[in-house]
């Protein structure tokens, strides 16, 4: 597992991942809170998937938002690329199925 940090507001590191292969071209990422090194897993809360995607810490409340569930996912997918590019792995596609928590992928979005 290997980790980076990314989005930056006021000088501070608000969120980090966490990205594990597993082996079989499919990749799990792990948003967690990057304030004081925290490393705790965030949580996602929304009303859908064009609702505003809240993202907040067990211990530090919020850190910040994303208007809606593709963009957040853009944003997990860009910081994990940088991982698996240092790591001379396969970057995922832009238009790689995308799940939240225990949500199951739709068929259609399967290779």
């Amino acid at each position: 597992m290997h980790n980076v940090y990314g989005l930056i507001s006021s000088g501070l590191i608000l969120l980090g991942i966490e990205v594990k292969s597993n082996g079989d071209d499919t990749f799990e990422t792990n948003l967690c809170c990057a304030l004081s090194q925290c490393g705790k897993t965030v949580d996602i809360d929304s009303h859908g998937p064009e609702a505003v995607q809240n993202v907040s810490c067990p211990k530090h409340g919020f850190l910040t938002s994303f208007p809606h569930r593709v963009a957040l996912g853009e944003f997990v997918r860009c910081l994990a690329n940088k991982i698996l590019e240092k790591n001379g792995q396969r970057i995922i596609d832009a238009g790689a199925a995308f799940i939240v928590g225990d949500e199951q992928p739709r068929p259609e979005s399967m290779n």
